[in-house]
């Protein structure tokens, strides 16, 4: 399985699996069923249309590049625009901070939308928003994404669970020495 990072994006015709994790940020993941090509990007921040973002920025960490790499990456492979289908995941509001009030999310989940429209890309799935971190895992041949949702409390109680094991494990029920 490939996996991919923040500003990151990976194209493959090969039957494999691809995968990212999200909170913030947000995965396009587009498909071409008829030569069986898919791609994946994950993107941090929206960009701007200013040269700066689109001429100079060659990394996929602002949305407006990575989304025009992966088209460009995704016709080099040999898709074509007009058979591809698009899946937007992430932009979920996950950090507890100064910016919780923060458009970031929805700037990222806002400006997939337009430049797919743009591109009259159908978007046919889009999991977005929330207080979720999420993990995707796209499977190249069929275009099927699998995602698994997560909150903060899920994560905190899956950390106390463990805690919890390995401090009954340790110390022989609660008290006492160490084994």
């Amino acid at each position: 399985m490939k996996i991919i990072h923040p500003g990151e994006y990976y194209v493959s015709r090969e039957d494999e699996y691809i995968g990212t994790l999200l909170g913030s940020c947000v995965s396009v993941c587009l498909y071409d069923g008829e030569c069986r090509i898919a791609g994946m990007n994950h993107f941090m921040l929206p960009g701007r249309i200013c040269s700066a973002d689109l001429f100079k920025d060659r990394t996929a960490k602002y949305g407006i590049t990575a989304i025009n790499v992966l088209f460009g990456e995704m016709e080099k492979a040999g898709a074509r625009k007009d058979r591809l289908n698009a899946k937007v995941f992430g932009g979920g509001h996950v950090l507890e901070t100064v910016f919780e009030k923060s458009s970031i999310p929805l700037d990222n989940v806002r400006l997939a939308r337009i430049m797919l429209e743009l591109e009259d890309i159908p978007i046919t799935e889009m999991v977005v928003g929330g207080a979720y971190t999420r993990k995707i895992i796209m499977e190249v041949g069929t275009g099927k994404v699998f995602l698994k949702s997560i909150t903060k409390k899920d994560v905190i109680d899956r950390i106390e669970a463990r805690d919890k094991e390995y401090a009954l494990r340790k110390f022989n029920g609660g008290g006492g020495e160490p084994q």
